[in-house]
């Protein structure tokens, strides 16, 4: 039975809306000045609360703070929260009235409100509004100039607060509204690079060319679908080395790491159309055709070379098997026409009627010109490829040279590649298929060893025998899968489950490659404890190599 993970789900609160949080801030900042003086006037002089309006006044501003609090202000027109802070002005001329004019000050609350949310007009009604409460207050006070002089001050300075905050909601307001345009340019720049990418990667991707960006640490920044398929690499993770190696001709040497086109690349090189040989993980050879080009970078971008691999395999062939096709069919004219023209000679030499002898001579230029084009087209024509060879080699050799290749992607993994020392191992091989082998199984072990962990090879002689074993403290294989992994397509249980990609192909093909040089290949493994993989193959009879 299938288990699901279920998370559970709490009823979250909803964030209050830019509107509600602004009315709440400008009213509370009102509403806990009022609450300290409040607080002061008790402590200092709680005469002054006997006073009806001025505890009226009091009484009104908490009442519209919490109010404001309360009320749904997403839903509000913006004529209906001017009612606040004008009912402020109108709390605030309470508390000032019976000429405690310093509580007249706290209009600038509720003016700063309006002059920053609101047009000029509003901001003229609402000094009017405070005019008039200046002016109610004064008609019931015995006259004087230095009352007047007073309320005069008090409302001059309460327009020039507002005159001032108007001025600078405006330019507020302004460079808010630029702001939003050049965001939205921006933004909308920003869509049709993304579109172009887009239709980048889908323009690279329907190419049947292998397109990749290198940069000068060796690094994949991009790849395409046909890049993807030939090397075998992870789309996921392009640092992890590919299961197809370059050689230089079929059967040759496996390119060492600094001579393959991609660490060619990230070291500038440029070049074009260079052949060498590609040797998949799936037993193909393929001819593919080597190009880079130097990329424009920007000021904060690395240097990049572009690499482009084509599979040319196809059109090789066509064009040997055409060379075949002509080869076979000039060689075949050639008897013929030797023939042809030799009894032409003869001819010649017998006594024949002058007009019969010129018409043999013609005979005679036309089979020696057809001679020389079957002789030109003989020459150009192709050769069959030599068959692989097997020499003596040094399988200590082989080992270094492909624990040289997988060293960066161990490195990347945080995997420790180690090759112990020993001597040397001679052996009569065909080298890069037995170099295919070794690439196949280090590359396994680093591969499925998690980081922090390890892998050692070593290459030793047991009798008549080399002895070639690669153990790893990776993710093994249950006792269950291991008389299945030389099968093709079979991947182990733990394979499938971490998530890395693989066909299922290169044990069989190692092990039938070890077998055909009259060796065994065998595995030992525990999930969770690493594997052990050993090659046993006969010791050459000579000790030189």
């Amino acid at each position: 039975m299938a288990m699901t993970d279920t998370i559970p789900t709490s009823r979250v609160t909803p964030r209050p809306s830019a509107r509600t949080r602004s009315v709440w801030l400008w009213q509370l900042s009102l509403g806990a000045v009022v609450i300290v003086l409040t607080l002061a006037i008790v402590l200092l002089s709680p005469a002054m609360l006997v006073r009806t309006t001025m505890a009226a006044g009091i009484a009104l501003v908490l009442t519209l703070t919490i109010a404001t609090l309360i009320l749904p202000w997403e839903r509000a027109s913006r004529p209906a929260i001017s009612l606040i802070p004008l009912a402020d002005i109108v709390a605030i001329g309470l508390l000032a009235y019976g000429g405690e004019l310093f509580f007249g000050f706290l209009w600038v609350f509720p003016l700063a409100w309006i002059a920053t949310h609101y047009s000029p007009l509003w901001v003229v009604g609402s000094l009017g509004l405070v005019a008039a409460m200046i002016l109610a207050d004064a008609l019931t006070q015995p006259p004087s100039a230095f009352s007047s002089l007073r309320f005069l001050v008090v409302l001059l300075s309460m327009t020039f607060l507002a005159i001032t905050i108007t001025a600078s909601a405006g330019r507020t307001r302004a460079f808010t509204r630029l702001v939003r345009r050049q965001s939205a340019r921006l933004e909308s720049t920003l869509e049709r690079v993304r579109s172009q990418e887009r239709r980048v990667i889908q323009m690279l991707n329907g190419l049947d060319a292998a397109i990749a960006r290198v940069d000068r640490e060796g690094r994949l920044l991009g790849v395409n679908d046909a890049y993807v398929a030939l090397y075998g690499i992870d789309p996921r993770d392009a640092s992890r080395p590919p299961t197809s190696v370059e050689y230089d001709e079929r059967g040759g040497t496996a390119l060492a790491a600094t001579e393959r086109p991609a660490a060619r690349a990230a070291r500038g090189e440029i070049f074009s159309g260079e052949r060498l040989w590609l040797f998949d993980a799936d037993g193909r050879w393929h001819i593919v055709s080597a190009s880079t080009r130097s990329l424009v970078s920007g000021p904060a971008e690395p240097e990049t070379t572009l690499l482009v691999i084509s599979d040319v395999t196809e059109a090789v062939e066509a064009e040997n098997a055409r060379r075949t096709l002509a080869t076979t069919v000039t060689h075949e004219l050639a008897n013929p026409l030797t023939a042809i023209v030799g009894y032409t000679d003869l001819l010649l030499e017998s006594d024949l009627p002058p007009a019969a002898h010129e018409r043999l001579e013609l005979i005679e230029a036309a089979g020696s010109r057809m001679e020389r084009l079957i002789a030109e087209v003989l020459r150009a024509g192709g050769r069959s490829a030599a068959s692989d060879p097997r020499r003596r080699v040094d399988a200590r050799t082989l080992l270094e040279a492909t624990v040289e290749s997988f060293l960066p992607a161990a490195s990347a993994g945080d995997v420790l590649l180690t090759l112990l020392p020993g001597p040397p191992v001679p052996i009569t091989a065909d080298a890069f298929r037995l170099r295919q082998v070794l690439d196949n199984v280090v590359s396994n072990a680093v591969k499925y060893t998690p980081r922090a962990g390890s892998v050692t090879v070593t290459a030793d002689r047991d009798g008549t025998d080399a002895v070639i074993t690669v153990t790893d403290t990776g993710i093994g294989i249950s006792a269950r899968d291991l008389p299945l992994v030389f099968e093709d397509y079979f991947r182990a249980e733990t394979a499938r489950d971490s998530g890395i990609p693989g066909t299922g192909l290169g044990m069989g093909i190692s092990r039938a490659i070890v077998e055909e040089h009259a060796g065994s290949l065998t595995i030992r493994s525990r999930p969770g404890a690493g594997t052990t993989i050993s090659l046993r193959l006969p010791l050459s009879a000579s000790e030189e190599v």
